[in-house]
């Protein structure tokens, strides 16, 4: 006889086994190959002695509680046939990464630690671990098989990129909606298939130096929503020859980037979002291909380095106004259907395949 608890969890007969009532999870919902567990409780090792999950390849959790997703908890999904897993609202403030895993997606889970074993060899390729309270991801380095890696919405405040350094396979790098405010490498990066990078929704202003990245793919690149007011924009000229697509709108550019930004997207036909600026006009006409740095200049044609400075900031001013404002109205209209989609998104779409010209 089946009971259907309130959680929507089977519990099938009533066998014993030295003493404990095993708990068998059935899958509560499907969306294409995702078995769907909602509401599952496992709040130490001791519960899984009596828990037996489904023999299935992907399975959600959905809510419920799982505050330490330990090694005993990926054994017991590897021994179940399980090879790819999700999770969206459950309480998982602790993560061991399993090494047995080829896609992991675990959004909006409270967590703020991620054990990972130097001395393990892993094999997932795509890490989603976004929404949630990481600050530190230096042990991520391990990772070398990574074909993608979404960090978004965390707690990180500052980025080596040596941390990627090793991983040659890596196609996107999703670090939006963070609190990162220094970016530094003490090793040349080369990643050869890298291009998606995503850093906008920081807090990144004109230290960000691009003099070790090499990243011949790159064709989309965003820095949407800093605090830049300088950009090197000869160094992304001659960094990225393949960019298609660049975002540095809601930042205050200063006028002399503003104009090489704008040669630089129409010479080369790239797709691009900026803030318009009302810049004056250069005092030297560039040469085609070649980037200067233009002067601004009061009315009577000589330079006030004060004024300008003031104007900058009220600018920057302004547009961090703006934008805190135009945030606001987007959150609330979209804050009552965001859960929803992500979980169609997440669950039914798989691994990201970014669309690359060569």
């Amino acid at each position: 006889m089946k009971l259907l608890s309130l959680a929507g969890v089977l519990l099938i007969g009533r066998q014993f086994t030295t003493g404990l009532l095993v708990k068998q999870y059935n899958c509560d919902n499907y969306i294409l190959a995702w078995c769907q567990l909602y509401n599952v409780t496992i709040q130490s090792d001791k519960d899984l002695q009596s828990v037996v999950f489904p023999r299935v390849r992907q399975v959600g959790f959905l809510n419920g509680s799982i505050p330490v997703f330990s090694h005993l908890m990926n054994l017991s999904l590897f021994n179940a046939g399980v090879l790819k897993v999700f999770a969206r609202g459950t309480t998982v403030n602790r993560l061991t990464l399993p090494n047995t895993i080829d896609q992991l997606y675990f959004r909006d889970n409270n967590m703020f630690s991620v054990e990972i074993d130097p001395k393990a060899s892993y094999t997932i390729k795509y890490l989603r671990i976004h929404v949630n309270k990481l600050r530190d991801i230096t042990n991520f380095k391990h990772l070398k098989n990574l074909v993608e890696l979404n960090l978004c919405d965390n707690l990180i405040e500052h980025i080596s990129f040596d941390t990627f350094a090793e991983m040659t396979q890596l196609k996107q790098l999703l670090l939006c909606g963070n609190r990162i405010r220094t970016i530094t490498a003490t090793l040349d990066i080369n990643l050869p298939n890298l291009y998606h990078l995503d850093l906008s929704s920081n807090y990144l202003f004109n230290k960000t130096s691009l003099d070790r990245w090499n990243f011949p793919r790159l064709g989309n690149f965003s820095l949407r929503d800093n605090l830049i007011t300088n950009l090197d924009v000869q160094a992304i000229a001659q960094r990225f020859r393949s960019l298609q697509i660049l975002d540095v709108e809601h930042n205050s550019l200063d006028c002399s980037t503003y104009r090489d930004l704008l040669e630089l997207v129409q010479q080369r036909s790239i797709i691009y979002n900026v803030d318009k600026r009302a810049c004056s006009a250069p005092t030297v006409v560039p040469t085609t291909g070649v980037f200067r740095r233009f002067t601004p200049v009061d009315s009577a044609g000589n330079v006030d380095p004060q004024e300008q400075q003031i104007r900058q900031l009220k600018e920057r001013i302004y547009q961090q106004v703006k934008i805190i404002n135009n945030q606001r109205t987007e959150i609330d209209q979209l804050r009552n259907n965001l859960s929803a989609l992500m979980e169609q998104f997440d669950l039914v779409a798989g691994p990201a395949q970014a669309s690359e010209r060569l």
